[in-house]
């Protein structure tokens, strides 16, 4: 089992600076940062989206993504267009100074073409000249999950969060994610959230694990050569964790079978609070 170090990070969003590792296009809406960015395809406004399932899922719809970053230096950044066409990622540009517009495919991996939502594709270009394509994902198996658990009138598998959780907090969306998580007795029978994430062929040294306020963000990123053709696949995936998550004491571990273990002192929400 090798420990991974965690990256918190405690900035407040508009302190972007040339970090974008940890801007979600969705969520950060808001931010100064999402105003300071050259904006190619801008992210839809929620009542866009076709299909609503429920607010947790509406709030939070591109957990899951892929993201592609390309240096555009000596590229008009005014001449960029994006657009995914089957399994392609198309770049259109020109060159500074030149009329005709240069045109870029990028073969997508299998899984991320095969669940690509295209109709939401993100893209822009940062202030040190990088071109960012987040491409969401669609979660089909955490909504099913989600919709299996909301019909579960009694919620037994949440009483281990506590009998008095926050209301404002959706539980079901967190326990029904990806990331399996569960509540177990840690050491002096403390409680603490356990997550599991599968990460088989990925190097403890590909992969970043970061807690943003009480986000956790998992990204890897793995190549491999194959046929001496250099393949890349990136690995994106967020949750929000509940409310009692110490974050300041999560540890994360890459198990020898190829799971990545997260766990974190978990304090039950109190109605005196």
């Amino acid at each position: 089992m090798s420990s991974l170090p965690v990256n918190r990070d405690r900035r407040r969003s508009s302190d972007f600076g040339n970090d974008f590792e940890l801007f979600d296009p969705w969520r950060d809406s808001k931010s100064n940062t999402f105003a300071s960015l050259r904006w190619i395809n801008r992210p839809k406004r929620r009542q866009e989206y076709e299909e609503i399932v429920a607010p947790a899922l509406e709030s939070q719809p591109y957990g899951d993504k892929y993201r592609v970053k390309l240096d555009i230096s000596g590229y008009d950044p005014e001449s960029i267009q994006t657009t995914i066409e089957g399994r392609l990622l198309l770049i259109e540009a020109k060159q500074n100074g030149q009329s005709e517009k240069e045109r870029k495919m990028y073969d997508l991996p299998e899984p991320v073409y095969e669940h690509a939502d295209a109709d939401h594709l993100v893209s822009y270009v940062t202030p040190n000249n990088l071109l960012i394509v987040d491409i969401p994902l669609h979660n089909h198996e955490h909504k099913q999950r989600y919709l299996e658990s909301a019909t579960d009138a009694d919620h037994q598998h949440l009483l281990p969060y506590g009998q008095n959780r926050e209301q404002s907090f959706d539980y079901h969306h967190f326990h029904t994610s990806s990331f399996t998580p569960k509540v177990v007795n840690g050491e002096e029978k403390k409680k603490k959230l356990e997550m599991s994430l599968p990460m088989k062929n990925y190097r403890p040294d590909q992969i970043k694990v970061s807690v943003r306020n009480n986000d956790l963000i998992v990204q890897g990123e793995h190549m491999s050569l194959t046929d001496r053709t250099l393949e890349k696949s990136y690995f994106y995936r967020s949750i929000t964790l509940p409310p009692g998550t110490q974050t300041d004491h999560l540890q994360s571990y890459l198990t020898d079978d190829g799971h990545l273990t997260i766990e974190v002192p978990y304090t039950e929400h109190s109605q005196n609070k």
